[in-house]
């Protein structure tokens, strides 16, 4: 090491004696700095600039008529994005012109709103609704981003029109509920004064009493006419109390129709009555199973967790398998030394381990399912009525069943490859298929329930598909908890008997050791995918449970207040009523036909009692049989409807009901079509993408620096008069630290020009100059190494490796979303954990992750450092010779 560093203090002597290699070195400092710089200048914040990318609208929407009302939702939609400056809208009548700036390339995309447009979006108030339509056009080939910029500016298009529509048609029912609340209350006037007109009958009866027994008893003495005849007379006095007594009566009866259409209106919601107590009792069972959904949730995600854990463990494990294949099969192709055999009992390990934990989630998978065909049983036995929020809960099961469809489809696929090893999985891959079928005929049965719901017809849940699919799943229980751990057990102790035989040969070794990878790559994913679900409603269950628990205690609070008021009315409109309408037309019939002919009668008689008495007696005797006969039922009827009237007024009954029947409709509304609301929490927040992607040009720009030095400068010792005082090895060493010191360098360089120049975002700028000049180490050693033990093929070999960083290192895209060959290599590349490491200090620091990504990059360069330093004099002669005989063509330097 002492030599090594001699050689250095050489190189910083040659160097102080050419001024001119300074300039070479600053450049060699500077210029990588440019690659990052340009490239994230360039890209800094593309979403937020989409406003210059120019996007065509073309309405031919003709508008629609609702309820008399000229509707165009085209017009309404063209004058919101006239204030929209997401991107340049271009309003545009002529289609065709459109299409051929769209091909030209003029245009990004166009979104034509057809002429019907108004027509479907209205539809649903006439009897066969139209879903609406909007044509979206994008030139794909302009730009590879472009065209998801325009699409999601054309679906918060679309999202917006459907909130707006749900909003619409919510106020619509509600107001149907309100309207009915305001038409019976503006009819209480009505009935007030129909009350009015029976109390003050009521308050007259003593009159009429009177009245009557003084007509009787005229009438009893006849013999004494005379004497009584001056009393007869005096009964004219109440002619006018009489006469507006009538009038109020002919008055109420006039309106009778009015108040029976009312009593019917009270009927028939009381009618109605057992569908809001049913739709209560199951709001109540739906409530009383959060409890059971939120344990069967954390189960799953338990039982997730587990898998998760058990698969990362022998995931970890296959790299060491991997390693001694590859190692073994190196040392085979260099006839070095005789190696036939490698040791892959871990990849045994980590299968045997991965197939336990697939078993497990099989077997959690179908418990889950079967609770949830439970609920959707209990909902078929209430056989529900038609209705949105019906419709919505069956789309909801509809998703959970299509979500176990997929994860069985994902284990019949883990099936196949597990069946390539020897195992026999057929009877595995048929019990996933049978409950698959039935799964699929349950989806079925639920899409003619939906569209059964949407279209107001009856809704029917065939239960004979739910219990076929509770069997299927029941059935995959019992077959995961008995038969498939022998199963297993069975293909494992063959598997283990073949493997010393597996191990003598080196590619059936590789292929095994790929075939274990796969498929605990492909349980690791579904386990995953499994988990964030199950997480995403686990975090959305205790608000949903809230909101649901708050509207079902107002509902059950309320409703039997509700049921009794109206219980009430129902039951005087159709017992009492009737009468009390009877009793009212008689009297009106009486009062209009009868009274004035009665009171003519009194007229006449009192003129006959006066200009001729014994005429006059003859009337008197026909009024008191008047009096007797019918007036007595009358003056009862009159009691009987005033006592109703009075007790119902009492209960304040129809004040109520109103109050229970109109509704907030804006707030309740509002609700409707938004009833969830996303709460975004931003974890490690990062401002814009051009700071996001500072980690990724950074280690870019940092591998180019490295690149660029082993271009640039030598490796070798070139002066003739000091390269035999230092071995190969001294050599390797010595001329490394100069390239260290320029990667230094570099690394300051990049990061400060990224903070000042650029203003990129970091959280640790400290810290990120620091990892800056980490990684650049590490490059640094590793193209160096490349370089000094191959020389011109190093070059090529590291150039190839930032080929392949650049697509594999998951610095742009996440690494999950490339093809399987890139996640394969992601693991092995020093770029994976370069950038992680930057994007500790960008973010924020996860201290953990931090170490994990340090100490995964230095292991890579320690390796390679290693390697380097201890095949120097191995690779020397091999060197020079490529290097010679690749002078002899006289192409190369």
């Amino acid at each position: 090491m002492k030599n090594a560093y001699q050689l250095f203090l050489h190189d910083l002597k040659n160097i102080k004696r050419t001024p001119s290699f300074i300039i070479l070195l600053i450049g060699l400092s500077i210029l990588p700095s440019f690659y990052a710089w340009f490239n994230l200048k360039s890209s800094w914040d593309p979403y937020s600039n989409t406003k210059y990318l120019q996007v065509a609208v073309i309405n031919h929407d003709t508008g629609a008529e609702v309820k008399g009302k000229k509707v165009n939702v085209g017009n309404q939609l063209v004058k919101s994005l006239h204030n929209n400056d997401k991107f340049d809208w271009k309003f545009k009548d002529n289609l065709k012109d459109a299409n051929h700036k769209l091909r030209m390339g003029e245009y990004y995309a166009i979104i034509h709103i057809p002429k019907n447009f108004s027509k479907d979006m209205t539809s649903i108030f006439h009897k066969e609704p139209k879903r609406a339509h909007i044509d979206y056009k994008v030139n794909q080939k302009i730009n590879a981003i472009a065209p998801k910029m325009t699409n999601a500016g054309a679906t918060a298009i679309t999202e917006s029109l459907n909130e707006k529509f749900v909003d619409a048609a919510t106020k619509a029912l509600l107001q149907e509920s309100n309207r009915a609340g305001i038409k019976i209350e503006d009819q209480i006037p009505l009935y007030h004064k129909i009350e009015n007109a029976v109390f003050d009958a009521e308050r007259a009866l003593p009159d009429i009493e009177r009245f009557r027994k003084a007509v009787i008893k005229i009438d009893e003495h006849q013999g004494d006419i005379t004497k009584y005849a001056d009393e007869f007379y005096s009964l004219n006095q109440y002619r006018d109390k009489l006469n507006g007594g009538a009038d109020k009566i002919i008055e109420a009866n006039q309106h009778a129709s009015d108040i029976n259409a009312l009593g019917q209106m009270i009927v028939k919601l009381n009618n109605n009555l057992p569908r809001i107590e049913n739709a209560l009792q199951r709001a109540n069972t739906l409530e009383q199973k959060f409890p059971e959904i939120n344990n069967s949730v954390q189960q799953g995600i338990e039982a997730t967790t587990k898998a998760q854990q058990v698969l990362n463990q022998s995931q970890n494990a296959m790299p060491k398998v991997h390693n001694k294949i590859n190692t073994a099969q190196e040392v085979n192709k260099k006839g070095q030394q005789k190696l036939s055999t490698v040791d892959i009992k871990p990849a045994y390990t980590a299968l045997q381990e991965g197939l336990n934990a697939i078993n497990s989630l099989i077997a959690d998978q179908a418990t889950t399912t079967i609770d949830m065909l439970n609920q959707l049983n209990e909902l078929a036995q209430q056989k529900p009525g038609a209705s949105e929020t019906l419709t919505k809960n069956l789309k909801v099961y509809q998703d959970n069943i299509n979500q176990a469809i997929r994860f069985n489809n994902e284990m019949i696929r883990i099936m196949n490859d597990v069946n390539d090893l020897g195992f026999d999985t057929t009877a595995i891959s048929k019990e996933l298929n049978n409950v698959n079928q039935s799964l699929d005929a349950l989806n079925e049965t639920i899409s003619n329930a939906i569209s059964q719901s949407k279209s107001n017809q009856s809704v029917n849940i065939n239960q004979g598909a739910i219990k076929s699919a509770q069997n299927s799943l029941k059935a995959l229980n019992t077959f995961s908890n008995t038969t498939m751990p022998d199963i297993f057990e069975k293909g494992l102790s063959s598997l283990s008997g073949d493997l010393d035989s597996i191990a003598q040969k080196l590619n059936t070794a590789q292929a095994f050791a790929n075939k274990v990878d796969g498929i605990l790559i492909e349980a690791s994913r579904v386990t995953n995918e499994a988990n964030t679900t199950l997480n995403q409603i686990n975090q959305q269950l205790p608000s949903l449970e809230q909101r649901f628990k708050q509207i079902n205690h107002t509902a059950q609070t309320n409703y039997p207040l509700f049921k009794s008021k109206i219980g009430q009315a129902s039951n005087f409109v159709q017992s009492d009523l009737p009468s009390v309408l009877n009793d009212l037309e008689r009297l009106s019939n009486f009062a209009e036909k009868d009274l004035p002919g009665v009171l003519n009668k009194y007229d006449s008689t009192s003129k006959l009692l006066k200009n001729n008495l014994p005429g006059a007696q003859n009337g008197i005797h026909d009024l008191a049989q008047f009096a007797r006969d019918e007036l007595p039922a009358i003056e009862k009827d009159i009691k009987k409807s005033a006592k109703k009237l009075r007790s119902f007024d009492h209960k304040d009954t129809l004040n109520k009901l109103v109050k229970l029947l109109k509704n907030d409709m804006k707030n309740q509304s509002d609700y409707f079509a938004k009833p969830i609301q996303l709460d975004e929490t931003q974890v490690f927040p990062i401002p814009n993408y051009g700071s996001a992607s500072a980690p990724f040009y950074t280690a870019l720009a940092l591998w180019v620096g490295a690149l660029l030095c082993g271009n640039l400068l030598t490796t070798e010792l070139k002066d003739p008069a000091i390269k035999d005082k230092f071995s190969l090895r001294e050599i390797y060493l010595g001329r490394m630290i100069l390239f260290l010191l320029i990667s230094i360098a570099q690394a300051i360089i990049v990061v400060l020009g990224n903070l000042f120049i650029l203003d990129a975002y970091a959280k640790h700028p400290v810290l990120n100059v620091i990892f800056a000049i980490l990684v650049g180490l590490a490059f640094t050693v590793i193209v160096y190494t490349l370089v000094s033990l191959l020389g011109n093929i190093g070059k090529a070999v590291a150039i190839i490796i930032m080929v392949l960083q650049i697509a594999g290192g998951g610095g742009t895209f996440p690494v999950q979303v490339t093809p399987l060959f890139f996640q394969r290599i992601h693991p092995f590349l020093p770029f994976t954990y370069a950038v992680d490491l930057l994007r500790e200090a960008v973010g924020g620091i996860t201290p953990e992750l931090t170490w994990s990504k340090l100490g995964f990059l230095y292991l890579i360069t320690a390796i390679i450092f290693a390697f380097g330093l201890a095949m120097k004099p191995r690779f020397e002669p091999i060197k020079k010779g490529f290097y010679a005989r690749s002078q002899a063509s006289n192409l190369v330097e």
